[in-house]
């Protein structure tokens, strides 16, 4: 499901890459300010009043075309080591598209693969709509960044009591989005916090919520197997 959402994101991009170069080429003699390319007469008129489409627009226009695949986000501020090259650059590459991703959305093998994708994009679209492509160094060090602070997971075998009601919620829940997190990355207080927060981000991304007794069961799990 997970990898179905990841395609259908990528064709969405590649598309709209696709379509500006095209544009760009195809209406050479109509530009804009700094010039941005504009369609003719009442085409472009009735898209965005008949001007090119800015960052900020392009990001909502993303957002309402992929709802329930993109997660809510974070603020800058609650990045870890937020003051960072890498947690600064990372807000300003990745927020262009999409909200702010957490580097715990995925495990440090996970990001290797999703940066490539999100790099390859952000040169394809390279000065289409206000789009900036980080240079090597810069690539090199959002990498660094979210491998440092990715998700600490284990695999679904190597679980305490893993054939417990709390152990088979907790890995059916987690899993529809991301790897399963290790229990131990958390303390007890942390995780009722952290579930809770889970549980939003289900709902603003149309997945089926828990219970409040499938919620007690996860957390009471997570905390008997939290970081002491």
């Amino acid at each position: 499901m997970k990898n179905n959402r990841l395609l259908i994101i990528a064709v969405i991009l590649i598309a709209l890459g696709l379509i500006g170069i095209f544009m760009s080429t195809w209406f050479k003699s109509y530009r804009g300010p700094r010039g941005m390319f504009q369609m003719p007469g009442k085409m472009m008129d009735g898209m965005m009043g008949g001007r090119m489409m800015n960052r900020d627009e392009m990001k909502d226009m993303m957002q309402r075309m992929m709802p329930g695949m993109l997660p809510p986000g974070i603020k800058p501020e609650n990045l870890p080591d937020p003051e960072s090259r890498g947690a600064r650059l990372l807000t300003h590459y990745c927020n262009q598209c999409h909200n702010l991703p957490s580097p715990k959305m995925h495990t440090a093998e996970e990001w290797s693969s999703v940066t490539g994708r999100m790099f390859t994009r952000m040169s394809m679209m390279s000065g289409m709509m206000g789009i900036e492509n980080p240079s090597f160094e810069e690539q090199h060090l959002i990498i660094s960044y979210l491998k440092a602070h990715s998700l600490k997971s284990v695999s679904p075998g190597t679980l305490p009591s893993p054939e417990s009601k709390g152990a088979i919620l907790f890995k059916e829940t987690c899993s529809q989005c991301h790897a399963l997190p290790d229990p131990a990355i958390h303390t007890a207080q942390e995780w009722n916090a952290v579930v809770e927060r889970m549980r939003g981000h289900m709902q603003a991304m149309g997945r089926r919520v828990i219970t409040d007794q499938e919620r007690t069961e996860i957390v009471a799990y997570l905390s008997n197997n939290a970081r002491k």
